[in-house]
């Protein structure tokens, strides 16, 4: 950092020091003296007062102190769970290979070996979050004059050697589930999840003014997320997300068992879940029922493949899981039936109701 000195009409000396911003926009802090040798003397203690202060520097910042400034500008304004992505991509994962590196020295061969040693560790989908992530850092330097290109560029993930494998229960392997789970509380998130296909943060935001128990209609007006150890409620994930449909039969029986106040799934204080914390106790759930591991997600998996497999239409099962796009609900469908009938009763013949139905404990 450097200042400049100039001779005023007046005769006296004028100091300016250009302050580093993150944008184009010129900050600029200026001294007076009436000698030269004075305001030279008032530059320097003007600069070392603005670097005492933090002030840093972008064009000599390193990849931490640059990312920290990108999270801090253009990062607050997006959804709560998108910046604790960034922040786990960043501050996590890729600080520890390039955070002490000068942003300006960072290369492709050091984002290549980056990705190369992480991928030993991580799925290639993980993979390519935190370059996508991490290119945003890169993207907003160039917007901003910092750097010219982005290292990101052309650097290749190395493709997972065995890819994922969803594991979908069948019709016997859920009735076994339900069965373990019916006449507790913990039914209400599986029959949401398997009958209803709720995604996790559309459960734990659904409250009982959401369910109509006289038309069997549930209505998905929120989402709730836990970013860190918080949760909150967001925007449900797209505009079709936000809806209505006629939930099963069996469902509606089930859940006025266990109507109430508040949230139709809270922690025992009656504040909202943590999807999180449930996430776990959904896999003990499944190891003491002696059932197949599957993440609770795929329970949707399972909700659109019994419909496909019993007829209803791709849009009708699109418009029931909240998808804007018919080919995503076809991702999650797998096996094909040309059996025709109405969605809400496909899914309540599902259930042996003879043999899961109970009192709530």
């Amino acid at each position: 950092m450097e200042g400049s000195i100039t001779k005023r009409k007046d005769g006296r000396w004028q100091g300016a020091v250009d302050i580093p911003t993150l944008t184009d926009k010129r900050k600029r802090k200026f001294v007076y003296a009436s000698t030269r040798a004075e305001c030279r003397k008032k530059i320097n203690e003007l600069i070392e007062e603005i670097e005492n202060d933090g002030v840093i520097n972008p064009t000599k910042a390193t990849f931490r102190e640059y990312a920290q400034m990108y999270l801090d500008t253009y990062c607050v304004n997006l959804s709560p769970t998108t910046i604790e992505g960034y922040k786990k991509s960043i501050t996590k994962y890729a600080d520890s290979y390039i955070g002490n590196t000068l942003l300006k020295k960072i290369l492709p061969i050091h984002i290549q070996e980056m990705i190369n040693e992480f991928a030993k560790t991580h799925s290639e989908k993980t993979c390519k979050n935190l370059i996508g992530d991490i290119s945003g850092v890169f993207k907003y330097a160039i917007l901003n004059k910092v750097l010219k290109t982005n290292p990101c560029v052309g650097v290749k993930v190395p493709k997972d050697t065995e890819p994922y494998k969803y594991y979908i229960y069948n019709e016997e392997e859920f009735n076994r589930l339900l069965v373990y789970v019916t006449g507790t509380k913990e039914e209400i998130p599986i029959l949401l999840g398997a009958l209803c296909g709720l995604r996790m943060s559309e459960v734990m935001g659904l409250t009982w003014n959401d369910i109509n128990f006289d038309t069997n209609e549930i209505h998905v007006r929120r989402a709730y997320v836990h970013v860190g150890a918080e949760v909150m409620q967001k925007k449900t994930k797209t505009k079709t997300s936000y809806r209505s449909f006629q939930a099963p039969q069996y469902v509606i029986e089930r859940l006025e068992l266990y109507k109430g106040v508040g949230f139709v799934y809270p922690k025992k204080d009656g504040t909202a879940e943590n999807g999180g914390n449930y996430g776990i106790r959904f896999s003990k759930i499944l190891k003491n029922a002696g059932l197949p591991h599957t993440r609770f997600h795929d329970l949707r998996h399972f909700n659109a493949t019994m419909m496909l497999k019993n007829g209803v239409s791709d849009k009708e099962a699109a418009e029931r899981l909240g998808h804007s796009d018919i080919n995503m609900t076809k991702r999650y469908q797998h096996i094909l039936s040309n059996m025709k009938s109405n969605a809400a009763n496909v899914l309540n013949n599902i259930v042996k109701a003879s043999d899961v139905k109970k009192d709530v404990k």
